[in-house]
């Protein structure tokens, strides 16, 4: 690891409906199992900015996109320092469901420039891990409506999923891999195994 930190960073990332989350869990259950300590998370967190980003799910035009990257970066700052830095110099193991990369992809898709974004996070630690989930965004808008039972939010709608799928299919940075997520569950789940295995023989 680039920093000799402790504990490892693996990250979820995809458009919505990707299947990233059930595949966090499945990891997750494995990694405990095995008497590793994980941190499982998410972003936006449950923290004061996190629920500001929420509120944008249903009235996202309230603000401008330049606003909207501040909000998350700030709930990423608060992120990093209350949870995901500590937990990394204790050497645990931290899954975190979407991270800057979600930014990149959603944000740039909202007419900001991806390098700007990937700058402005240059606080937060580098994935040991991304895990970039890829399926036709037909398959995830049906995960979401049909399979949860939800309707599609501000950030979710087909046209601007099509934008964030391309910014996605873009980018090209050392920690990520991608997975094939239209497979079933336990296929996906063992290709992610294969991915995590080596890097837990430096815990």
């Amino acid at each position: 690891m680039s920093d000799n930190r402790p504990g490892l960073l693996i990250v979820f990332e995809g458009t919505d409906g990707t299947g990233k989350s059930t595949q966090l869990k499945l990891l997750a259950t494995v990694l405990v199992e095995r008497g590793f300590s994980v941190v499982s998370t998410f972003e936006p967190s449950n923290g004061i900015y996190g629920t500001q980003i929420r509120e944008l799910f249903t009235n996202r035009k309230k603000i401008s996109p330049e606003e909207e990257l501040d909000l998350f970066l700030a709930d990423r700052k608060d992120h990093v320092d209350k949870l995901i830095a500590p937990s990394l110099k204790g050497g645990k193991i931290i899954l975190c469901d979407r991270y800057y990369l979600s930014t990149i992809a959603y944000q740039g898709a909202a007419g900001l420039d991806p390098d700007h974004i990937l700058a402005r996070n240059d606080f937060a630690p580098v994935p040991d891990l991304a895990l970039l989930f890829h399926a036709p965004l037909a398959t995830g808008i049906q995960r979401i409506t049909e399979g949860r039972g939800d309707t599609l939010n501000d950030f979710e709608k087909e046209d601007y999923l099509q934008k964030v799928a391309t910014q996605f299919e873009q980018l090209q940075l050392p920690c990520i891999k991608r997975i094939d997520a239209e497979r079933d569950i336990e296929a996906i789940h063992q290709d992610v195994l294969a991915l995590v295995n080596p890097l837990l023989r430096s815990l």
